[in-house]
């Protein structure tokens, strides 16, 4: 495909084109925009989340506790599941959320190895209050897309996800991780 003028991805492709005419370099069409949208998405998300003092590895893990419904608590090796992180990044997340009071360890009354991490209401309430703002910033990277182009991609990138055996979701639980901490 010919790459149009002012096209900068096309401009990319061309030159590997050029300089490695025995590789197909077409990958780059699709990789290097979504790189792209992601880091807008990152950024767009990370302002949001500056505002309320909070990361997004803090809100992965208050949205999968809050998505797991009443009492809104998890094992910690469910959370590590649902997160999609090491043990040692779960144990950080959560170290750091109870010291701010939006998250408690309690450990089960008849099993005492098993540590359930539950969400306080201190932390409903931040995820209350950044919520929205969230979900404003995603909303203003997509305002281009019409709702047929949201659709089109919905389908797009699930099927991509399901069918190269990407989409690590777990059985027990939606989605979740850095890009997807809410459900979104």
């Amino acid at each position: 495909m010919a790459h149009v003028r002012g096209d900068e991805v096309g401009e990319i492709v061309a030159a590997w084109q050029r300089e490695r005419p025995d590789d197909d370099v077409s990958s780059i069409r699709v990789v290097t925009p979504i790189w792209r949208l992601a880091a807008a998405l990152q950024s767009a998300r990370g302002a949001a989340l500056a505002a309320f003092d909070l990361d997004q590895s803090r809100l992965d893990v208050l949205g999968t506790l809050r998505r797991a419904g009443t009492p809104y608590r998890l094992t910690a090796g469910e959370l590590t599941r649902r997160c999609r992180v090491t043990p040692g990044a779960t144990t950080q997340r959560v170290q750091r959320l109870e010291r701010d009071g939006f998250v408690e360890r309690l450990r089960d009354e008849h099993d005492r190895r098993t540590v359930y991490v539950t969400l306080t209401p201190g932390g409903s309430a931040k995820l209350d209050a950044v919520f929205a703002a969230v979900m404003a910033a995603d909303e203003k990277v997509l305002v281009p897309l019409s709702r047929r182009d949201r659709s089109s991609l919905e389908r797009i990138l699930g099927g991509w996800l399901r069918d190269a055996g990407l989409d690590t979701t777990t059985p027990a639980g939606p989605p979740s991780g850095p890009v997807a901490a809410l459900g979104t």
